[in-house]
């Protein structure tokens, strides 16, 4: 699972994580990972989002399901299938951590520009529309 936060006050940057770990080491995502034991998507998208950014947020809805392949270059690798939610922060202090090497609020404008995984910029821009006109 997924979240993206937008930020309230302006509405024009959206919080980013790099990924330290593969798949997709080193490129910018949305913040994330897998569920545990019996955890629902919408609870590992707000544990994920804490762990990985130290911020806290209300997850609002869902975005989008997608289905993504691996980056390790095999064909019949691992294809992994996210839940996508939105939502706005609620509290906490921005600080990197698990197995994100930085998180950061990047402008709306500024996103086209960076190394992403696949179809991240434009599940970027669909949140985007979905959080400000609700």
């Amino acid at each position: 699972s997924h979240v993206f936060i937008m930020d309230v006050p302006t509405y024009r940057k959206v919080l980013l994580v790099k990924r330290g770990r593969p798949p997709f080491a080193g490129l910018w995502s949305l913040p994330g990972g897998k569920t545990e034991g019996e955890e629902e998507p919408r609870e590992a998208a707000r544990r994920e989002l804490k762990e990985e950014t130290g911020i806290e947020a209300d997850v609002e809805g869902v975005v989008d399901m997608v289905k993504i392949a691996g980056d390790e270059g095999k064909s019949g690798g691992t294809t992994y299938r996210l839940t996508v939610f939105y939502g706005c922060p609620t509290g906490g202090s921005l600080k990197a951590g698990g197995d994100a090497l930085a998180a950061e609020w990047v402008h709306l404008d500024d996103v086209e520009a960076l190394p992403m995984t696949e179809g991240t910029a434009d599940l970027i821009w669909i949140a985007a529309h979905k959080v400000r006109m609700p």
